[in-house]
């Protein structure tokens, strides 16, 4: 079976981030596979591994961007892709985005596409249904399991065990199709030695597309520095007396009924 997974650069959660301009500035920090991302490589991996098939990656990003394929490759995946958009400005987001993968995944083979539910810097989530919905494929989303259909039914099936709002759920889809994956699903893998040393001959395509058109754009115009908290204050009257004392900090929304 062959797997693609879309994935994404996105800054490291874990450095130094500074706000400057109203952009983000990552001089200082690095930039990492995004998490969600990379729980749906490992999974497609661990399915490979145990099943057979192969695994492919993509990814939509400028030349410094190849760095999360190539941990993509160091973790086991097989070759990637790289769209860069015409223009050179940053990739496409939302449905731009989900365009712009389907255009590139129609002249593309696969039994399955997985990609992570959502990126770590926009949380948007919203790029895997739109993805599915362009290709016309199945679509299961928040997985946390990826299984064989081992009843003999037939073998273009996965089991597909998903975290809904209350339980769990287990889907049998139909290959091709669309899933998005939990960072639920495992724990990625780090690439050791041998991987990171094999990554380096595995080949990366680079495919140079247009910036699709005509669809609603979605711009970023500046980020803002989180608003630090306010200092607290200590009430060190009775309860009943302490309301009093509260009140007037506590702020209702116009247009809620009064208390």
């Amino acid at each position: 079976m062959k797997f693609i997974v879309c994935i994404k650069q996105v800054p490291d959660a874990t450095s130094l981030l500074r706000v400057e301009n109203g952009r983000i500035d990552t001089s200082a920090g690095r930039m990492a596979l995004n998490a969600f991302d990379a729980s749906a490589t490992e999974g497609a991996i661990a399915f490979v591994e145990r099943c057979g098939g192969e695994v492919h990656a993509v990814l939509a990003g400028p030349p410094e961007a190849e760095g999360a394929l190539r941990k993509a490759l160091a973790m086991g995946a097989a070759a990637g892709v790289r769209l860069q958009v015409r223009d050179g400005d940053a990739p496409p987001v939302g449905q731009a985005c989900a365009q712009m993968l389907a255009d590139h995944l129609r002249t593309e083979t696969f039994d399955a596409i997985l990609c992570g539910k959502q990126a770590q810097d926009t949380d948007a989530g919203v790029t895997p249904a739109m993805l599915a919905e362009l290709l016309g494929l199945p679509f299961v989303g928040n997985a946390i399991a990826l299984e064989p259909d081992l009843d003999g039914r037939s073998e273009n099936h996965l089991l597909v065990t998903r975290q809904a709002d209350a339980r769990q759920e287990i889907t049998r889809i139909q290959t091709p199709c669309v899933i998005s994956c939990s960072n639920n699903m495992c724990d990625p893998r780090i690439p050791n030695i041998r991987g990171v040393m094999a990554a380096r001959k595995k080949p990366i395509r680079t495919k140079i597309i247009d910036r699709p058109v005509g669809l609603p754009a979605l711009t970023v115009e500046r980020y803002e520095p989180m608003p630090g908290r306010p200092p607290a204050r200590m009430v060190d009257e009775p309860w009943d007396e302490a309301l009093d004392v509260l009140a007037p900090y506590v702020k209702i929304p116009s247009g809620s009924p009064a208390p």
